[in-house]
């Protein structure tokens, strides 16, 4: 049935029932009790990552500890963090990153992108999806916004003008 999207969960009978009253051209409050009835209403969706209270803390691992070290000598600092949290509400781990890039389109930029870590530490750990940014502020701000990490303090406006003479590697190539 398309256009009754919010009559997933009801019977076929209702759906009968309700269609009857659209082409008899029922009263509109008639329609309107019967299209919104609660109990018929499909309520879906998780709550957004932002939402489910994930305590973010800054953590490197051996890679990204090189990484880190590389960026915040050839840019400053805080030109790259990762932050891993645990999601209680799917008992998984996450982490989000922010750094350094190249894009296709863009070119040197900078990249805001989450990954959920996989249960078994030993399997490989995949990049992370996320957006491109022409300048750092507005990928802190993506990923505070979109994940609720931590907005780090007195972070400078490194631009993509700045990762011109910057050698970044192959691997977190977008």
């Amino acid at each position: 049935m398309s256009g009754c999207g919010f009559l997933t969960e009801a019977t076929t009978i209702e759906r009968r029932q309700f269609l009857l009253m659209l082409k008899h051209g029922f009263l509109a409050e008639n329609i309107m009790n019967k299209a919104f009835n609660l109990n018929m209403m499909k309520v879906a969706g998780r709550k957004k990552i932002k939402d489910r209270g994930i305590n973010w803390k800054e953590s490197y691992e051996d890679k990204s500890e090189s990484l880190k070290k590389k960026f915040d000598s050839a840019i400053g600092p805080n030109a790259y963090i990762r932050w891993e949290g645990h999601d209680y509400t799917t008992n998984s781990d996450y982490y989000v990153v922010v750094g350094p890039t190249i894009q296709n389109e863009l070119g040197k930029c900078f990249f805001s992108g989450i990954k959920k870590l996989p249960a078994d530490p030993d399997k490989k750990v995949y990049s992370p999806s996320g957006e491109y940014f022409t300048d750092i502020v507005a990928a802190f701000s993506y990923a505070s916004d979109k994940w609720g990490v931590p907005f780090p303090k007195n972070v400078p406006h490194y631009n993509k003008s700045m990762l011109e003479g910057v050698s970044i590697p192959e691997h977190i190539r977008g």
